[in-house]
């Protein structure tokens, strides 16, 4: 398999350095449904720099190439050019990114836009180039709820449930500190473990519950918002360090204008999904957040104990 990238990696990389009047093509996958607002804003990225810049970028959605750890190895060994990717599993590849799926991070939105669309956030989308890939942007991903049989109104709603979670650390350490027993799965195979009672719950944002149908299965969704993890575009370092200062230019002008139209396709996105999700007898949930906040305390002293180096880039944001 790896002969198989190397291979892979240098054609892609032969054909992008050539200088040849035709547009190399570089495949962008993911594994979201294409009515996804995720899917429409990577549409309008890959349509942007077809146009704008000597690369072809084709989309393949669906996970048709593969989850997103499969589409993470193919971005590291350059088979692919770009994919999307949760915040959560980076953690594996560059440790800033720890601190995304931190429970409770932000006070509101505006303190979140300005952690990712500031300097603290280009920090962080660089800190895996050494790993094979660098992040072009945060893309929104809005924030992350529980959805199962029955209300979770407070952390003590959640004794006793399996909960589907990212293959994150700190998001197995939340759901523990909640009372939950976190199931990492990966989500293509979510639905069906919903479904047969391999877990009794999930939490996601609205958009990925209504697209991926898991409210046919799971008629409760508790707004409790314990995370705002985003999305990340990344790129193949080995295609990027490839491309020239002109396209590596427009491409990242081109990212931060995605940035927006995804704001726009999100919130579009979560208007109709709620929507549709009433008339398909979904009971919403208040939870109390209060109280959330206080029963993640402990992971707040855990990754300060186990990540010192950290910390103060932690502080930074809580004074922000």
């Amino acid at each position: 398999m790896k002969t198989t990238n190397k291979l892979l990696l240098a054609c892609t990389l032969s054909t992008l350095m050539a200088g040849n009047v035709y547009a190399a093509t570089v495949k962008l996958a993911h594994a979201l449904p294409t009515e996804h607002p995720v899917h429409a804003s990577l549409d309008w990225f890959a349509a942007k720099v077809t146009k704008e810049t000597k690369m072809r970028v084709k989309v393949y959605p669906n996970g048709t190439l593969g989850n997103e750890t499969e589409l993470l190895q193919m971005v590291q060994g350059g088979t692919i050019g770009f994919t999307k990717v949760s915040a959560a599993p980076l953690t594996a590849f560059a440790s800033d990114y720890k601190l995304l799926s931190l429970p409770y991070l932000y006070r509101d939105r505006a303190q979140y836009d300005a952690v990712l669309q500031g300097p603290i956030g280009e920090q962080i989308l660089m800190s895996s180039k050494d790993s094979g890939f660098i992040g072009l942007a945060f893309l929104d991903a809005g924030a992350r709820s529980f959805y199962t049989d029955k209300p979770i109104r407070t952390p003590e709603d959640l004794k006793g449930l399996k909960i589907r979670v990212q293959n994150s650390a700190l998001s197995i350490d939340t759901i523990k500190a909640l009372g939950g027993t976190p199931v990492p799965l990966p989500y293509g195979e979510l639905y069906s473990a919903l479904q047969q009672g391999v877990v009794d719950g999930a939490e996601n944002n609205i958009p990925s519950y209504y697209s991926s149908r898991h409210y046919e299965v799971k008629k409760t969704f508790s707004y409790d918002k314990h995370t705002m993890v985003p999305d990340v575009l990344v790129v193949s370092t080995g295609v990027w360090d490839s491309l020239s200062a002109e396209d590596q230019a427009k491409i990242r002008e081109i990212a931060k204008e995605t940035v927006k139209q995804q704001d726009t396709n999100w919130a579009n996105y979560v208007e109709k999904a709620k929507a549709e999700l009433v008339n398909q007898n979904v009971t919403f949930v208040e939870s109390d957040i209060p109280k959330f906040q206080e029963a993640v305390k402990p992971v707040y002293e855990k990754f300060r104990k186990e990540n010192p180096d950290l910390v103060p880039l932690l502080d930074k944001i809580q004074s922000m």
